[in-house]
């Protein structure tokens, strides 16, 4: 199964895809039609054939994974914003401008506790105050600034839950995907 809820364009321009909001400090966030795929066709998979396939299919997420992201501000708060227990489906991993892209996507339950957990937090208030640290195995493997445009893209109505989650090697975009998804 592939996952094709649609959302809003963001993060990485178009190494997102439509239909997923991007964790790399994004400065415009747009409305788009969704292509097929998590929230688009996207970049082309790492090591992926071109021809005559639609890329790789999406895995349901082992929800015991030790995955993580959680919100740090600067004045001290550090709270969980979701885990693996969180999410739905996983798919990856896209190279795309030096970065390797792993899409996840949250069920709507996963979506509103998402918002709660940014809201409570004090991101939606100000969110240039917060990172988003990102950990596997409780080691951190990336940490991204949040700005008002990618906020406001997940609290908005058209946001449905596709997030695209950026790393600077593969082999660390690689581990997550492995790890996230259930075999």
């Amino acid at each position: 199964m592939d996952i094709s809820r649609r959302g809003v364009l963001g993060g990485l321009g178009a190494a997102c895809a439509v239909g997923a909001v991007g964790f790399a400090g994004a400065a415009t966030v747009t409305d788009g039609e969704a292509a097929g795929g998590i929230g688009g066709d996207g970049p082309r998979p790492t090591g992926e054939s071109t021809a005559g396939d639609d890329g790789p299919e999406s895995a349901a997420v082992d929800p015991d994974a030790p995955f993580e992201a959680r919100l740090v501000g600067d004045d001290g708060t550090d709270a969980l914003l979701f885990d693996a227990s969180d999410l739905d489906r996983v798919k990856g991993v896209f190279a795309e401008e030096g970065e390797y892209l792993v899409q996840v996507v949250l069920p709507d339950a996963g979506v509103e506790s998402f918002r709660t957990r940014l809201d409570e937090a004090g991101a939606t208030d100000d969110p240039a105050a917060f990172v988003v640290s990102m950990t596997l195995d409780g080691t951190e493997v990336r940490r991204v600034e949040l700005d008002r445009e990618t906020v406001d893209a997940l609290t908005g109505s058209d946001w449905e839950g596709v997030l695209t989650l950026p790393f600077g090697e593969e082999g660390v975009a690689r581990s997550v995907y492995d790890r996230l998804a259930d075999s």
